[in-house]
């Protein structure tokens, strides 16, 4: 839950409503030689990808590190102007997630998480994976499934966050609070991202070759992750060792060997020093089933056994039958009184009763809710909290024929929201990447001991690409994991 912008939903909805749907035909695809039926034109493309560019930063954040952002600006401009859309407004940001992740959006916008950051090598394999994503932009994927799915009146496909198909039914009002966009590629398409990604990068002199060693680190990535929190594309995009595969035939069968740039690890590798690792606790954190937020100065108890989600602009939890939702979030208001007023003025939300409370000393308003959509009814309560100059929303809400068996569970959250007074919790500082110059010959293990990280040896090593083995030369940059302390 981002301190500076907090908004009342998660996600959104990618409709192609707002959009004229210009005149059909075929056309060929300069980076691909596949004719596809396009409904979407060109225009219509950037419009939307700048459209929702503006929800991703709001979902999502950008890094707040103006030279980063920069850096992948210029190396994301470069590899594009070599391609065959080098046309577009492209767009390339760093976003403020912990995730080893990288997606694109339709019209030339590439994203790439901070996390995916921290564990690069080199620029080299950035940018692969800058690349990869420049190719499902000029393969138009997004626009032809998009397409495709307009013919067969299917629609977009959303990824949710905590999503069920019991929530899923209850339309617009759960899907605001669960719902964030990440496009799904088939299998074919991912296969043909990777190939036009050692094309690109050729183009700009880079070796390809590095890719394989990005394979190797989404493999490892996937298997630490035990089934935890693992990007959208893993699930999706073939596996990492076949991709590894398919990248070293498509560079074996090449005809012509070209010459490549030196590969810049130490350079890549200083632009680290100072990078958020991991999640960073000043922007909210779950102990156990209670939700710390330092720099908001708040706390909140969730039901026990709900799964719960810390995001940009709000916090979620959904109940383990995954019929009810609790959602907090900062109201664009400046009273708990108008605050409850602009919620109820909805259209589709009819109020119950409602109150002026305390609520652990801080004035609030509560009161009861239902809606109505075209799936069904819910039933609700709502509580907004006036605290340190803002307000605070906080709405629980189930099926309308579930609400029963909630309210005693959902109202004890609500009440549970209080100061946060605890100086422990309210000084945690965020884990930062450390670049140490190796002052001789060690291996990683020897490395961890001389220089100890906050994060355990398996961790050190997948960030450095390496094992507890691997031995580093004097010289060597290496990455700690270290507590923040400023």
């Amino acid at each position: 839950m981002k301190t500076r912008s907090l908004l009342s939903c998660l996600g959104f909805v990618l409709t192609l409503a707002t959009f004229s749907i210009g005149a059909s035909g075929c056309s060929t695809n300069l980076a691909t030689g596949e004719k596809h039926l396009n409904l979407i034109s060109e225009s219509q493309e950037i419009a939307m990808g700048k459209e929702y560019d503006s929800e991703i930063q709001g979902s999502l954040g950008a890094y707040d590190d103006a030279e980063l952002q920069r850096y992948i600006q210029e190396l994301g401009t470069r590899i594009a102007a070599r391609t065959e859309r080098s046309n577009l407004p492209w767009t390339f940001r760093v976003v403020d997630d912990p995730v080893v992740n990288a997606f694109a959006l339709p019209g030339g916008y590439i994203y790439v998480t901070r996390g995916l950051l921290a564990h690069m090598n080199n620029e080299t394999q950035l940018a692969g994976v800058v690349a990869h994503e420049i190719g499902h932009v000029t393969a138009r994927h997004s626009v032809n499934n998009m397409s495709n799915q307009m013919l067969a009146q299917l629609g977009m496909v959303l990824g949710t966050v905590l999503a069920s198909e019991e929530m899923q039914k209850y339309g617009s009002l759960a899907s605001a609070a669960l719902s964030v966009l990440f496009l799904k590629f088939s299998r074919d398409d991912e296969t043909q991202a990777d190939n036009l990604a050692v094309r690109y990068m050729v183009r700009i002199d880079q070796n390809p070759s590095e890719l394989i060693r990005v394979m190797n680190v989404l493999e490892r990535v996937s298997e630490a992750s035990g089934g935890g929190r693992v990007p959208e594309w893993l699930s999706t995009h073939p596996s990492p060792p076949t991709r590894a595969e398919d990248i070293k035939s498509q560079i074996d069968t090449m005809r012509v060997k070209p010459v490549y740039a030196k590969v810049d690890q130490p350079g890549y590798l200083s632009r680290l020093a100072g990078l958020t690792f991991g999640d960073n606790p000043r922007e909210g954190y779950f102990k156990g089933n209670a939700f710390y937020h330092p720099d908001l100065k708040f706390r909140v108890d969730f039901p026990q056994g709900w799964k719960t989600a810390n995001q940009k602009q709000a916090v979620i939890a959904q109940s383990e039958s995954g019929d009810a939702i609790l959602q907090l979030t900062l109201a664009n208001t400046k009273s708990a009184d108008s605050a409850s007023s602009g919620f109820y003025a909805q259209e589709g939300v009819s109020a119950g009763s409602r109150q002026s409370v305390s609520i652990n000393g801080l004035r609030s308003v509560v009161g009861t809710f239902s809606a109505t959509t075209n799936e069904g009814s819910l039933a609700g309560t709502a509580v907004f909290i006036e605290y340190d100059g803002k307000v605070f929303q906080i709405l629980g809400y189930s099926a309308q024929q579930a609400w029963s068996g909630y309210q005693t569970t959902v109202k004890n959250a609500l009440l549970s929201f209080s100061r946060l007074t605890d100086n422990q919790a309210l000084s945690v500082k965020p884990m930062i990447v450390k670049i140490v110059t190796l002052p001789e010959a060690m291996t990683l293990e020897q490395f961890d001991k001389r220089y100890p990280s906050a994060v355990p040896l398996a961790t050190v090593a997948l960030a450095n690409q390496a094992d507890a083995t691997t031995k580093f030369k004097k010289g060597d940059k290496v990455k700690q994991i270290v507590q923040q302390t400023k």
